[in-house]
């Protein structure tokens, strides 16, 4: 596969490593390492990642963050189970290391088949800052959406199909299960982002979920949606 794009100075830029995107640090690039096939290019490596990050790191809405340096790469590799955003931080961290111009977006969604406990833990269906990757595609010369949240294992306990990745289409949330019934709707875009914006996020999930939240502390509870209704 031949890279048919030159990248401008910004898409060069979204390649680079920071805070967030640290895969320059010896904890990245020891988890990176393990899983790099060097028998295979980089983009098929990078479709062979997202099943890795999707699978490997199971999805759990409970597990919140609080602090600002549990949203490093380096520090998501060690969650065994979490949620959207370190997930689709963690696949953005993975495209930039691998060369590939990344991003890391948001958008508010509804949840038709999430657990009824969590869904009053929330005090709403909406699910604000749902978490995906944004990915340049330089053979195609465009954008492409990827979101490893939903792991196999829930996928089957919901009956929603799994979410694969082929670099070429946006990979979001099916409309529907496989049983026709709706499964999730995209309420609100809000955008795409150069670096992670920590702060925006925690004024945002204050603002959506505000009886969740004393001064700087949320109120965080137990769960994990494959053992409840």
């Amino acid at each position: 596969m031949v890279q048919k794009t030159e990248f401008t100075e910004e898409l060069l830029e979204l390649t680079k490593p920071t805070y967030f995107f640290d895969y320059d640090s010896p904890q990245f690039l020891e988890y990176f390492n393990r899983y790099y096939n060097p028998e295979k290019n980089s983009w098929e490596n990078l479709i062979n990642f997202y099943y890795i990050v999707r699978d490997g790191i199971l999805y759990n809405p409970y597990n919140f963050k609080i602090k600002k340096s549990d949203y490093k790469a380096s520090h998501i590799i060690s969650f065994k189970k979490t949620y959207c955003i370190p997930k689709a931080l963690l696949y953005t961290t993975i495209a930039r290391k691998l060369g590939f111009p990344a991003k890391i977006g948001f958008a508010d969604v509804k949840n038709h088949l999430s657990s009824k406990r969590f869904i009053e833990y929330l005090g709403s269906d909406i699910f604000a800052f749902h978490g995906y990757s944004e990915i340049f595609n330089p053979y195609k010369n465009k954008w492409v959406k990827a979101t490893p949240a939903f792991d196999k294992f829930l996928c089957e306990k919901y009956n929603v199909p799994t979410l694969d990745f082929d670099g070429e289409n946006d990979s979001i949330f099916h409309p529907y299960d496989k049983e026709g019934k709706k499964f999730m709707e995209y309420i609100k875009e809000r955008g795409s982002f150069s670096d992670f914006p920590y702060e925006y996020m925690m004024k945002g999930f204050k603002e959506c979920y505000p009886h969740l939240w004393n001064k700087n502390k949320i109120k965080l509870i137990n769960g994990d949606m494959r053992n409840e209704d």
